[in-house]
């Protein structure tokens, strides 16, 4: 049974016995599916996933038969495998189950079919036109464009952007545990029209339901991130105040806006091809709802940091990223900044949340990944020793020695989905950057890296620009940081 609160608690035990084996969550599923079939005569398709909503908790219970087969490869009894057995749900409950309708084995309707296969190719089609989408949603909040970035995708309050770039090392960072929940949680009736039925009469009952049973992408799971519900550039002490969210709270908003304005503003013209319409607040009920895209007590918003990896010295040049759409559940098909990840804890684990609650503990994490090819730090195990491993302590090092130089640009939205950026630029000393690199990957799980860094200069971003392709966060963060160079290079 999968627990319904966002705030889990982790399977230690369970963690426990899988790392004393030396075991990937991977190794772990194969093992037991090994099990079931030489000693119960039984196929199962469990994978990594399965072990990990096991370990954080968001399966409190499983099935007894997946139970007795852990006992069985840990030699333990059942009841010493951490899993708590929920408490019995009240004589209505059947009912209120029935009325979810997510998960009922029927077989599909002609209805339920012809809705399913609409929402597969809207949502196909957004995957495909979501720069241009992004354009036309700006053009909803004319009072939110900035200078220089018009027809990119980008809004921004003028109180998120800072007059000068900030070293991340001047903001203060809180979290906060009591965070009231948001008033928005994308299962309102104004998001009806992008929750198709998943049997007659019955809608899905969040949109994160609909893309994990109709278009599940290679990497989806629903970890713990940090929610963006404050900032302040003003003040003596710089600030950015957060709280706690699941990654799939932000596919059950943003994901479903983007949908929303894919399904109405979205047509095919006269050779078959998609193109956007006038943008126009008529028929978006969910994004009406909303209303006030800079009011984050009305929806939760899950800040992605996003760095401009910038080779320094006397010719700068950026790395960029073609994320793949098949790969990840957002942004595909554009290019956008390497590294870019959810600011989000590697852990589950409350040391690890502790340590995590850094930007610039998430830039090293999402560089290890997406230039180094590590393995994702995906929110399972211990938390990460990083004095004691690499990149991480050499990064370290650098940062304190002046080698690498980070700076804030400010958070700006994605007008489409208004998913937040919290724009940052890494300068790193050329002889630092040509070692820490030297075998960087071509391809990671998101997408492509072009193995030729691009000139830093004014040609490069108007090339760019022109290209057409990038997403409205690298298109901020080349944008402020062309016009604070002198910062960023003095």
């Amino acid at each position: 049974m999968a627990g319904s609160s966002s705030y889990r608690t982790p399977n230690e035990t369970l963690i426990t016995l899988r790392e004393n084996r030396a075991l990937s969550q991977q190794e772990l599923a194969e093992e037991l599916n090994r099990l079931a079939t030489t000693s119960h005569g039984a196929q199962l398709t469990l994978t990594k996933k399965s072990v990990y909503r096991w370990e954080c908790g968001e399966t409190t219970f499983p099935k007894r038969f997946y139970q007795q087969l852990l006992a069985e490869y840990f030699g333990v009894p059942i009841a010493e495998l951490g899993f708590k057995r929920p408490h019995l749900a009240p004589a209505t409950a059947p009912a209120i189950t029935a009325l979810a309708g997510a998960d009922e084995p029927t077989s599909p309707s002609p209805e339920v079919e012809r809705e399913q296969q609409r929402w597969r190719e809207t949502r196909a089609a957004l995957g495909t036109t979501r720069r241009a989408l992004a354009i036309t949603a700006e053009g909803l909040y004319p009072d939110f464009r900035l200078p220089g970035l018009h027809n990119t995708g980008v809004i921004a309050h003028q109180s998120w952007i800072p007059q000068s770039p900030v070293s991340i090392q001047d903001i203060t960072l809180t979290l906060a545990s009591d965070t009231p929940p948001p008033e928005i949680t994308g299962g309102e009736a104004e998001t009806a029209d992008v929750r198709p039925w998943s049997t007659p009469g019955h809608r899905y009952r969040r949109y994160h339901d609909v893309i994990r049973d109709l278009t599940p992408p290679k990497l989806f799971e629903n970890r713990l991130c940090f929610r963006l519900t404050h900032l302040e550039w003003t003040t003596p002490e710089i600030g950015m105040h957060f709280g706690h969210m699941g990654f799939f709270d932000s596919m059950d908003t943003n994901e479903a806006l983007a949908h929303e304005t894919a399904l109405r503003h979205l047509m095919r013209d006269h050779n078959d091809e998609l193109s956007t319409m006038k943008p126009s607040w008529r028929r978006l009920p969910f994004r009406t709802l909303i209303g006030d895209p800079f009011d984050l007590s009305r929806r939760p918003l899950m800040g992605a940091v996003g760095t401009l990896t910038i080779r320094g010295g006397e010719s700068p040049s950026v790395v960029l990223h073609q994320r793949d759409g098949n790969k990840v559940a957002g942004g595909g098909g554009m290019t956008h900044l390497l590294p870019a990840g959810i600011f989000q804890p590697s852990s589950v684990l409350p040391a690890a949340i502790a340590a995590d609650f850094s930007l610039w503990r998430n830039i090293q994490r999402e560089l290890a990944e997406e230039l180094l090819g590590h393995d994702e730090y995906d929110g399972s195990g211990h938390p990460i020793a990083y004095n004691d491993l690499e990149p991480f302590a050499t990064l370290d090092r650098a940062l304190d020695a002046g080698d690498i130089q980070i700076w804030c640009l400010g958070v700006t939205l994605d007008a489409l989905t208004l998913c937040g950026d919290i724009l940052t630029a890494a300068v790193i000393a050329p002889d630092l950057y040509d070692h820490l690199f030297a075998d960087a990957v071509n391809t990671n799980s998101e997408g492509t890296v072009p193995a030729r860094a691009l000139p830093f200069e004014e040609n490069t971003l108007r090339y760019l620009r022109e290209e057409g392709r990038l997403s409205p966060g690298a298109a901020a963060a080349l944008h402020l940081a062309w016009n604070h160079r002198h910062v960023l290079f003095a």
